[in-house]
């Protein structure tokens, strides 16, 4: 069935995201981490997920979406009360185990000008997955091609990342509403 009133409602449904979405990021009392030198461009917001108002998770994408070219994804995420979540650690078909079964490195890296230590893989694809734990606030950065510099700074302004997944899809679904 085409209704004549679904772009509106699409639209409307968007905007209370983006708003429901720019208040949790507002009130979230843990930061929410981006690279301090992306070496990849665009930054844009990739997804993110609120549970009853919270910010769990966000995270941002860095270079193309497209998994087989050079990319970086740096999510932040939390655990709140009563759950235990963690964001997936994804291979890619062709290669099923690559990020597990890729050697484990123990290295630190710089959150918010403080060491941390963190577990890197790095697997002979190119891809690498880097995960630190911050207590119950985590950071975790995978890619495909060079690591660069592991060094994060908090986001203070949503918005221009929010900017650019729109023309992104706007780019790629022109038709969309």
């Amino acid at each position: 069935m085409n209704r004549s009133d679904s772009d509106d409602r699409t639209s409307a449904l968007r905007k209370a995201m983006y708003e429901t979405l720019e208040r949790s990021f507002r009130e979230s009392p843990d930061p929410v981490y981006r690279l301090r030198t992306p070496w990849l461009t665009p930054c844009t917001l990739a997804e993110h997920h609120t549970v009853d108002g919270n910010l769990q998770s966000l995270t941002l994408a860095y270079g193309t979406w497209d998994t087989d070219q050079p990319h970086i994804r740096v999510t932040t995420w939390r655990d709140l009360p009563g759950q235990d979540f963690s964001p997936d650690e994804l291979a890619e078909p062709e290669e099923p185990d690559a990020p597990r079964s890729a050697a484990t490195e123990q290295v630190t890296a710089d959150i918010a000008g403080t060491p941390q230590p963190g577990t890197l893989r790095r697997h002979p694809s190119g891809r690498w997955f880097l995960r630190a734990d911050l207590g119950a606030h985590h950071l975790l950065a995978s890619g495909r091609g060079p690591i660069g510099d592991l060094s994060f700074d908090p986001l203070t302004d949503l918005q221009e990342a929010v900017d650019a997944r729109r023309a992104y899809l706007a780019s790629r679904f022109p038709d969309a509403p």
